[in-house]
């Protein structure tokens, strides 16, 4: 990557210039006037040295520099950042470099060896899954992706939470709206339609009940819902592309959980108060900030799962651990940073993602419900409406912090308006440039002779900047996990090449500007094909252009 050439000469030329501790770095210009890459080390160097000025430093830096004709040339801008601008043939030649690396393009080895484990979506099976779980499953899929495309070997896994209260209350919905207790209406916690089609399920699964304890039917009525709903929540996550490699039930992951809280409690980090049994994270109790793992009538309380599930992940010697959870867990991340270091592992190890709710709106009307799940939106019907490609590229739009709403309008719509109909029409209309060269004569396999030096207007030289900026963004992705990058990389990309094709003609030209043009064109499909793929969306090769 040159961003990692042009690091690699400024760190040198900043010792040769008598500097310590000037770790440069290195980021992309946003106004190409001001070269392709730039640096501020020199204003933090000035910090460190009083006795210089920025200017003169920046100076002092650049006179170091190898010269490098071929590759770069840098310049000194007035707020004394040190600017670079890439030489217009290493910049051409980039196009054969994307051209023959294909779907590669991005990837790296910088992961090779090493293993993550990705937890996410793991909604609880009481209810249909609801488009807030499900912000997070094209957000732990596509983490996965890009790690795995850096070369790490991934294990996407999920929690089935088949246990605790929350169950024994869905037993309790279930056997009621199946006439086997009698409740109140009001005492019952889950509603929806949902719940009268599974209670007719458990009915007919459960059958007669006349010896049948009513503690027993509810346990019973809860097990059977459960597993039916998991199954429906999986196979919406299917529907959309993912696939999980290890489903856990919180019920095995009890099992377990004795001997380690045992060995918790020998070190002194469990403590008994109010009849239930706490993991204190600091030395003295404090109610407000410790965790219960086992609640005064025995049962284990989800944090209990976490502290098994958590140790058997380090257990396994996984290099990296990311966690993917809404952002009403945000106290549950201290009780498990804590946890991890209890344990003596390395909480650098550990990454918790968390994401914020997702509102649906059809145009300026906000949806606050649906009538089959009660009190939410289901990731169902957002699915059938807008396809799975629309569903994963519009979750994926926005910062994870950040709330965001989920517009179904602009969704469905094919044209401009709509993002992923932009940047998927961006790659088809790649495709159909190079399908009608094709027909035309043109031998797409030997593009490889092209002279991409001919590549010289400006708008060309804009596209192969942003596309060699793609591995350097994979990178980045896989170390900060800021997937919503790619969404606003691919739609950047496909802005870019939408108006060049607008602008500057491909066929009808002398021929070997047409073969430059059409190698560039396959390097612009290139990198929309593997970042799409990354995204989990595909990439039609043929689509209707719509006003």
């Amino acid at each position: 990557m040159i961003r990692k050439i042009l690091k690699q000469h400024l760190t040198q030329a900043i010792q040769e210039a008598g500097f310590k501790n000037g770790e440069p770095q290195i980021l992309p210009t946003v106004d190409s006037k001001f070269g392709d890459y730039y640096s501020s080390v020199a204003l933090k160097l000035a910090k460190a040295n009083s006795s210089q000025n920025a200017g003169t430093i920046a100076k002092s830096i650049v006179a170091k520099l190898s010269k490098n004709g071929d590759l770069f040339s840098a310049s000194i801008a007035l707020n004394s950042f040190i600017n670079f601008t890439l030489s217009d043939k290493f910049v051409q030649n980039q196009v054969q470099v994307i051209r023959k690396a294909g779907a590669s393009y991005g990837s790296s080895k910088t992961g090779k060896g090493k293993k993550a484990r990705v937890e996410f979506v793991s909604a609880n099976p009481t209810g249909p899954l609801h488009i807030g779980n499900a912000r997070g499953g094209p957000l732990g899929d596509t983490i996965a992706n890009v790690l795995e495309f850096s070369g790490h070997e991934v294990l996407r896994e999920y929690i089935n939470n088949d246990r605790g209260n929350q169950v024994y209350e869905f037993g309790k919905t279930l056997a009621a709206k199946a006439g086997f207790i009698k409740v109140d209406a009001d005492e019952l916690t889950y509603r929806g339609e949902y719940t009268d089609g599974l209670a007719q399920k458990v009915k007919k699964e459960i059958g007669k009940t006349e010896k049948i304890k009513e503690e027993a039917i509810i346990q019973k009525a809860g097990e059977i819902g459960t597993t039916l709903l998991h199954k429906d929540i999986i196979s919406d996550t299917n529907s959309i592309g993912i696939r999980f490699d290890e489903v856990v039930n919180e019920s095995d992951l009890q099992k377990r959980l004795a001997p380690i809280l045992k060995d918790l409690e020998s070190r002194g980090l469990l403590e008994k108060h109010d009849g239930a049994i706490w993991f204190l994270l600091g030395e003295k109790f404090d109610k407000d900030r410790d965790a219960v793992v086992v609640k005064s009538d025995g049962s284990y309380t989800y944090f209990a799962t976490d502290i098994v599930y958590h140790k058997e992940k380090f257990d396994s010697g996984a290099d990296l651990i990311i966690d993917v959870f809404g952002s009403n867990t945000s106290g549950h991340v201290p009780k498990l940073q804590a946890l991890v270091e209890a344990f003596g592992f390395d909480n650098q190890r550990l990454k918790i993602l968390l994401y914020q709710f997702v509102q649906v709106k059809r145009g300026n009307e906000v949806i606050k419900m649906s009538k089959r799940a009660g009190n939410f939106v289901t990731a169902r019907e957002i699915i059938d409406e807008v396809g799975a490609d629309a569903f994963r590229f519009f979750l994926l739009m926005y910062d994870p912090s950040t709330h965001m709403d989920f517009d179904l309008e602009k969704a469905k719509k094919e044209n401009s308006e709509n993002p992923v109909y932009y940047v998927q029409y961006a790659h088809a209309r790649a495709n159909s440039i190079l399908e009608k060269a094709q027909a035309e004569g043109f031998e797409l396999k030997n593009l490889g002779d092209s002279e991409v030096s001919l590549l010289k207007e400006p708008q060309e030289r804009d596209l192969i900047i942003d596309l060699i900026r793609f591995p350097e963004l994979i990178e980045d992705i896989s170390e900060n996990l800021a997937v919503h990058l790619l969404t606003s990389y691919s739609m950047g990309l496909a802005d870019k090449f939408h108006k060049y094709y607008e602008k500057v003609r491909v066929m009808g030209e002398e021929k070997e500007t047409s073969k430059a043009r059409l190698t560039l064109i396959m390097a612009v499909k290139t990198v929309l094909h593997n970042a799409l793929q990354l995204m989990g969306i595909s990439t039609p090769e043929h689509m209707e252009k719509r006003a």
